[in-house]
């Protein structure tokens, strides 16, 4: 190796090169490591025999090294571009995500949220979603979790947990932890058809204590208007917390497979577009995200009264989840809804009520056993005392 190669390699190791001579440096070593590689795959093809023979050429090992420091330099630079871009693109996906979710008036968000609080209200009687958080993922994702909750007597109790996932206008599979198993099939009798209860479930109220509350599943003879179900409550000391209604496809055993009920709560589950929004505050987040918090005032409604208004908002939202029923079939787990038809013969036919989830002190419920209305009970879950009876 001449003088002024290895003053040159001296130089480079030391950082005195100029950026032009260092960049022609370093295309000279890649211009020889490609002409060692040529000369191997030479030797090899050709098959010479002395390319075994002859002793090898004595290395420098401080131009190998400058050479290997300089691949390194070149890996760890490739290595950090593609982190940076990964980074930025993430950033971008957050971005997007954020304006995506946040669109439409109600936007997605509050959308899905409904889709997914409504599905459960209307599908399993007297079990509530309190939803808890609502995650805004990198990739187009929103993560829902929340607990299921059951009201018996005044309270309500934790009986499980809820969580689905979103990405865009799609639903993953939810995923349920229960606390309680619920071990009734079929909880109501719909008028005329054979009963799928006897005289046990009263027998269980008469056996309970006084310092109990229970949770039931009352069936009528006949099919009620939703004012007419409130007006039987209204002198009851016991409170009614979720309606079956009859929505044509009730009628056991013509069709019904299990778990196919339909109804809404006592207390509805409001739609955002049926609420009024009395406050709004919009903070910005950096250049391109902002958040929107609203304080929201819901109809108002009579205890034992406000019937049309009660029908209006299952009908509304029957109509929402019929616009994302794949969705909520998902969501229920009950295979086909099958939302049309139930759309079609409550538009014709009205909203009519034949079974009730009702909750109260045990012994009070017991004298619904002299009820006329009543023709069936099945008593679900039974908590130790915490009424009030002055409470409405």
């Amino acid at each position: 190796m001449n003088e002024e190669l290895k003053e040159k390699l001296r130089n480079y190791a030391d950082g005195k090169l100029s950026p032009e001579e260092k960049d022609q440096l370093e295309q000279d070593f890649k211009k020889i490591e490609e002409y060692d590689l040529l000369l191997e795959d030479e030797m090899n093809s050709e098959k010479i025999p002395f390319a075994q023979e002859t002793p090898p050429a004595p290395v420098d090992n401080k131009g190998a090294g400058i050479i290997k420091k300089a691949k390194w330099k070149a890996r760890l630079q490739n290595a950090l571009t593609a982190v940076g871009i990964i980074f930025l693109g993430t950033i971008l996906c957050t971005i997007l995500s954020a304006i995506y979710y946040s669109s439409g008036n109600p936007d997605r968000i509050d959308t899905y949220h409904d889709i997914v609080e409504s599905t459960l209200a209307v599908t399993e009687p007297n079990l509530r979603l309190r939803t808890n958080s609502i995650d805004t993922g990198s990739f187009f994702s929103i993560d829902l979790q929340g607990k299921l909750t059951k009201q018996i007597g005044r309270y309500e109790y934790n009986v499980g947990e809820f969580t689905v996932s979103f990405l865009l206008n799609q639903v993953g599979f939810p995923e349920r932890k229960k606390e309680i198993d619920d071990l009734i099939s079929i909880p109501f009798n719909y008028p005329g058809t054979p009963a799928q209860t006897n005289q046990s479930d009263w027998a269980k109220l008469d056996k309970l204590p006084e310092g109990t509350v229970s949770e039931v599943y009352l069936s009528f003879d006949r099919v009620y208007s939703t004012d007419e179900v409130l007006q039987k409550f209204s002198d009851k000391d016991m409170q009614p917390v979720w309606f079956a209604v009859d929505t044509g496809l009730d009628n056991w055993p013509e069709y019904r497979p299990p778990n196919t009920f339909m109804g809404f709560p006592y207390h509805p589950v409001w739609l955002k577009n049926e609420m009024t929004t009395i406050n709004q505050n919009v903070e910005k987040k950096g250049w391109f995200l902002k958040v929107v918090s609203k304080s929201f005032s819901s109809p108002v409604l009579e205890t034992y009264g406000s019937a049309d208004l009660r029908n209006q908002n299952f009908l509304n939202t029957l109509n929402l989840l019929k616009e994302y029923e794949k969705m909520a079939n998902r969501i229920a787990g009950k295979g086909d809804l099958r939302l049309q038809e139930r759309i079609d013969y409550l538009n014709q036919n009205g909203i009519g009520i034949y079974g009730a989830v009702a909750t109260g002190p045990s012994k009070e419920i017991l004298k619904l056993k002299n009820e006329p209305w009543i023709s069936g009970i099945i008593v679900g879950e039974v908590r130790f005392w915490n009424w009030s009876s002055n409470y409405r």
